[in-house]
């Protein structure tokens, strides 16, 4: 699953591995891609993270099988092995704070393959919480269920059942 803040500058978040803290800066592309950087470093990046938070994660040309687990907990699992991870606040942040450092989620979800839409599991104006299901989208003969990563209401429906998306197609705004 990809969930980007598209149109606004690098989403950047300090993330915490076994006690070593790195600077992760993400950026949308206009054609749908991620650009990534590591600590001031572009890292080449291609993820297929399913909702179940299993899949299958490209660094710098070397695959990894990656388990995230339910999503809420801070280990992670790469090829076997585990790692505490925590996503700490973004750096030059107050705690708790929005994407444009109000209070309240921010979140665009886009198609992270081309597929088609099976169903829509919520109305605009519609509170979610975290894990509340949107969009199931049909994509290689299986259907995946794209949650919520954050509480929110939803502002925005950008499709509909049976509707043909890309990869990278808006699909669902939260605010």
């Amino acid at each position: 699953m990809t969930v980007t803040r598209g149109g606004r500058s690098p989403s950047r978040l300090a993330v915490r591995v076994e006690g070593t803290t790195f600077i992760v800066e993400v950026e949308e592309l206009p054609a749908g891609g991620l650009q990534v950087h590591v600590d001031g470093r572009l890292v080449d990046v291609d993820g297929r993270l399913p909702p179940s938070g299993t899949g299958s994660l490209l660094l710098d040309g070397v695959s990894y099988l990656v388990d995230l687990g339910d999503g809420v907990g801070e280990t992670v699992v790469v090829d076997g092995e585990a790692f505490r991870v925590q996503i700490e606040d973004r750096p030059g942040r107050r705690p708790g704070a929005g994407p444009e450092g109000s209070a309240g989620a921010g979140q665009r979800l886009v198609a992270p393959m081309p597929g088609k839409v099976a169903a829509v599991l919520v109305e605009v104006g519609q509170r979610v919480e975290r894990g509340t299901g949107l969009i199931v989208l049909e994509a290689m003969k299986m259907e995946n269920e794209f949650p919520a990563t954050g509480g929110g209401v939803v502002k925005e429906i950008h499709v509909a059942p049976g509707q043909a998306v890309n990869a990278g197609d808006l699909l669902v705004v939260i605010a």
